[in-house]
């Protein structure tokens, strides 16, 4: 299998897979990945992005706080899943970059 470059932004406002580095603001993580691989990072996207905030949670259950820590802690989890995979597949200045923040 054969791997295209990507760049990652994982910025809460704007998270997405790319080919093209944007010139842009935002911090974009060089990868190399397979097409399978950039459909498991954007799965992951879109997870994480959907479990950012959603206003039933706050004002159906506004102090179900066990829940919200739950929830936290999945989006938390995912975020360190997609971190573990940008460096897995990072070149050496995004592995240096990652490996700062872990």
């Amino acid at each position: 299998m054969s791997r295209k470059r990507y760049f990652v932004t994982i910025d809460m406002a704007m998270m997405r897979l790319s080919t093209t580095k944007t010139p842009d603001n935002s911090i974009q993580y060089e990868i190399y990945a397979t097409d399978e691989e950039a459909d498991k990072i954007k799965a992951l996207l879109e997870q994480i992005r959907s479990e950012d905030f959603r206003e039933e949670q706050v004002f159906q259950h506004p102090f179900q706080e066990k829940k919200a820590d739950q929830e936290k802690e999945a989006t938390q989890n995912e975020l360190q899943e997609l971190y573990q995979i940008i460096y897995d597949l990072g070149t050496i200045e995004t592995k240096e970059v990652v490996k700062d923040l872990k």
